[in-house]
């Protein structure tokens, strides 16, 4: 099974928003944008963080950063999370 694959197996279909080289306040910006953009078929968004470059971005993404799309999070691997989503009306 692919990544992709598995992603849309367990978690539904879903978004990605990649993050590197962002500064934490422009990370948090473009989550922010970005949710809003979601349509009602998406079921989660993969957020690329990464890792090597210290933990700024995985410490906003996975502790820090609270939206009211977002039901869950789950840690796909060191440099992803997934936020599961609520269900749009």
């Amino acid at each position: 099974m692919t990544p992709d694959s598995f992603i849309e197996y367990y978690y539904g279909t879903y978004k990605t928003i990649d993050l590197h080289g962002l500064t934490k306040e422009d990370a948090k910006a473009t989550l922010i944008y970005e949710l809003g953009l979601v349509d009602a078929n998406i079921d989660c968004v993969v957020i690329i963080h990464g890792f090597h470059g210290g933990n700024v971005l995985k410490n906003l993404v996975r502790k820090e950063f609270k939206h009211s799309l977002v039901k869950d999070k789950v840690v796909l691997d060191a440099a992803r999370t997934i936020f599961l989503l609520k269900k749009l009306n």
